[in-house]
């Protein structure tokens, strides 16, 4: 490494914290910049409904400095009114308007208004891909681009350089997606969170692009003629060693490996056989309790061991039809979830939080999410938990003493990366008693904590950091706000009648299941029962009221009130 670079890592390395934390707007401090938003930095509020309101809602007051046209007050008024990314779309174009009249020689505002409004049209950009617009995505990683090459490479590399050229990666993967309403269904997420999302693929392109342009930089080696004469000349040296007496020894062979055993055992030195991790290391400090129990026997399928890593699915496209099937008024959080697995080597979700009224399929969406991506899912319900024992686990010397939820689930699925669902945690107890279920989960959730986690039954330190993890609510009031700020927090609504069929459709199997039918004792809805159902509900709703429905139907068929 040379002094160059070496003294650019150390400066980065003092700040480090800037470029590895979300960089919130703090009160007192000036609105973020556009160029800010873009290189990653996170909306006034955290929203950027908030950050709109923020930032427009001055231009309209009569002491404003900014003398606008009407036309753009009416657009500025019409995105406030009515924020989606058809009102923003608007707006921008009519300060695209306003900034084609200047650069033909007739600006209709002063230089320093002129200088704001062309401001305004990027940020309405920034605003319009947080909405989920493709179109505004695009144009975002236009404008990256377009940016971080005009500030220069030095030997500082600040942040601002640094955030734009991950956004760049960030916002060309949400231009591939498809729009599905008019940005209604907006949810505030952090855009640290999004941008950490594509950490693989931005390591791979500096990793590519470092090696090839290293290569180019020192030239090429040396023709083939060049290349044999070198290998020539060092048998010949071999040869007159030979002649001379010396006696070489020979090359020491490398002793066969074994056969990988649950993954490979990286203790004993034998590299893995794939993507893993060591959940479990050294236990040579733990001891048999004093009531016979042994931990670390308990444990030994996974202490030491390499445990796998589960891949992201070869088609995600089978995957996503799948999940609709049975959620369809899911899609919105299916493709937000599933969009980053294309470029990563192994599954790895944010954490998340599902959210919304009872009966919309929270619990279920979570589970099935699990069971697609081959993630063997556990659900644990926090409904009337007062105490963190399901989550923290209980520690020796009690007759209840067991292992802590990840380190279970390590044990039962034998890979590093199980998803765990936290049902209802919007009614955990608050008493810390036994400790606290929410003050376990923000641990478990958190980024260092996680990493080293102490598992009071085993009393060693475990690597939850890879676990998946999916909590559900139905309000977000009696969350705790550690909780809120540690997922990615998704709205589940409620089914519309639109989505009758295909949600029945499934339904009608689980029943089946459940029941033992098959297609011959339970076959698919006639005319008279999907008419009977869409009668009954017609309003859509919950899913468990669509349950007892297709229940009724069933046992009508049985009791043979149908003519």
């Amino acid at each position: 490494m040379s002094k160059i670079s070496d003294s650019a890592v150390k400066a980065v390395r003092k700040k480090l914290s800037a470029y590895t934390q979300p960089r919130w707007h703090q009160i007192g401090d000036h609105n973020p910049a556009t160029i800010e938003l873009l290189s990653g930095a996170e909306f006034i509020g955290g929203s950027a409904l908030v950050d709109m309101e923020t930032v427009l809602r001055p231009l309209l007051a009569p002491d404003s400095k900014h003398r606008l046209p009407k036309g753009l007050g009416r657009a500025i008024r019409a995105a406030l009114a009515k924020p989606r990314i058809s009102t923003l779309r608007s707006l921008e174009a009519e300060c695209l308007h306003i900034v084609e009249q200047a650069e033909a020689g007739h600006p209709p505002v002063l230089g320093e208004t002129l200088f704001l409004i062309r401001d305004l049209m990027e940020r309405m950009a920034v605003y319009g891909a947080a909405l989920g617009c493709p179109e505004a995505s695009k144009r975002c990683a236009v404008l990256c681009t377009r940016y971080w090459p005009s500030r220069g490479i030095s030997s500082f590399v600040d942040v601002i350089t640094y955030g734009l050229m991950r956004s760049t990666i960030d916002y060309l993967a949400m231009a591939d997606t498809i729009c599905t309403d008019d940005g209604e269904s907006y949810l505030p997420e952090s855009r640290h969170m999004q941008v950490g999302m594509h950490e693989t693929p931005i390591r791979g392109l500096v990793h590519v692009l470092g090696v090839v342009q290293e290569a180019i930089a020192a030239g090429e080696i040396g023709s083939v003629d060049a290349l044999n004469e070198e290998m020539a000349a060092i048998e010949a040296a071999a040869v007159a060693e030979d002649r001379a007496g010396i006696v070489r020894r020979p090359a020491e062979k490398a002793p066969p490996r074994p056969d990988p055993v649950d993954g490979g055992l990286d203790l004993d030195g034998w590299l893995p056989t794939g993507p893993g991790l060591r959940v479990v290391g050294d236990v040579s400090h733990v001891k048999k309790g004093s009531k016979g129990d042994d931990p670390v026997k308990e444990a030994e399928g996974v202490i030491g061991k390499h445990l796998p890593l589960v891949m992201p699915p070869a088609d995600l496209a089978a995957v996503r039809a799948e999940l609709l099937a049975e959620c369809p008024h899911g899609v919105r959080i299916v493709d937000r979830l599933l969009r980053p697995l294309a470029m990563q080597d192994t599954t790895r979700l944010p954490h998340v939080l599902l959210w919304g009224p009872p009966g919309g399929g929270k619990t279920r969406l979570a589970r099935r999410i699990g069971e697609v991506l081959d993630l063997q899912p556990a659900v644990y319900s926090m409904a009337g938990s007062m105490d963190a024992m399901a989550i923290m686990g209980v520690s020796r010397g009690w007759s209840t003493g067991g292992f802590s939820a990840p380190m279970r689930e390590f044990i039962r699925t034998k890979i590093a990366n199980p998803m765990i669902v936290v049902d209802e945690v919007d009614k955990m107890g608050t008493s810390r008693h036994n400790g606290n279920a929410g003050d376990a989960l923000i641990n478990l959730l958190g980024v260092e904590t996680s990493a080293r986690y102490r598992d009071i039954y085993l009393t060693a330190d475990v690597d939850a950091s890879r676990v998946q993890w999916i909590l559900t609510a139905n309000t977000l009031d009696t969350v705790p706000r550690a909780l809120i700020d540690r997922c990615l927090v998704l709205r589940v609504d409620e089914p519309g009648a639109e989505h009758l069929r295909v949600l029945a459709t499934s339904i009608l199997e689980d029943v089946k299941a459940e029941r033992g039918l098959d297609d011959v004792w339970a076959p698919p809805f006639d005319g008279v029962e999907w008419a009977a159902l869409e009668e009954n509900w017609s309003q859509g709703g919950s899913l468990r009221a669509l349950r007892r429905l297709i229940e009724v139907v069933l046992d009508a068929r049985d009791g043979g009130l149908r003519q």
